[in-house]
């Protein structure tokens, strides 16, 4: 399932979405609704599932949220995750969570300060858009 963005969100989007891999060595690059529901989805590797993307990214959320929330760290800001070849990076954009994940590991520092700096735009621009 995704969510339809009205065209000048749209541009909007998609201009941080490049500033973003302008500036990162990002394989992956997606933004979900904490539903599950993709937005935008970017992968080189293209046996990448963007609906089974999603669908881990709101388990992933809804089980963080309630991990920050009962040991008192709220609220949640990112979530980290790190394997032996790569690392996914999901942040928190309101009702929406911006995906970056990378097989270099070195670069991890630069994405999430990247991501960092635009969630605020970006969670500007998701917060008008309308989920079901």
């Amino acid at each position: 399932m995704s969510i339809k963005v009205p065209p000048d969100k749209a541009k909007e989007l998609v201009t941080v979405l490049q500033q973003i891999t302008s500036e990162t060595q990002l394989g992956a690059l997606a933004v979900v609704s904490d539903a599950g529901e993709r937005v935008a989805f970017f992968s080189q590797d293209k046996s990448i599932d963007p609906v089974e993307l999603s669908a881990v990214a709101a388990a992933l959320v809804s089980t963080s949220k309630l991990t920050i929330d009962r040991l008192s760290f709220n609220p949640l800001q990112d979530i980290i995750l790190r394997g032996s070849n790569g690392f996914l990076v999901l942040k928190d954009l309101g009702r929406f969570y911006l995906i970056g994940g990378s097989t270099d590991q070195q670069s991890m520092p630069i994405t999430v300060r990247s991501l960092s700096q635009h969630a605020p735009k970006l969670a500007e621009i998701m917060s008008s858009i309308q989920t079901h």
